[in-house]
């Protein structure tokens, strides 16, 4: 029993930064249009682009902190 749940808990965490990896690329991506076709007052007023970069950075921030974990 012990060690299912260690395993269930492995593939857990790979699905997991497969998930936070492929959300971090596509709000890259859809971060990097909205800054190609807007300048930046419209960027600084956009409250959906604001919350987007904030989601995007707090993504980052997780896949390292499980990385920094991971490594120990």
């Amino acid at each position: 029993m012990k060690q299912h749940s260690e395993k269930r808990t492995e593939v857990a965490v790979k699905l997991l930064m497969e998930t936070l990896t492929q959300n971090l690329n596509d709000t890259g991506v859809v971060l990097d249009e909205f800054e190609a076709t807007h300048n930046d007052w419209e960027c600084d007023q956009s409250k959906q682009y604001a919350a987007l970069v904030a989601g995007h950075f707090a993504l980052k921030e997780a896949i390292d902190e499980i990385n920094n974990r991971l490594n120990k």
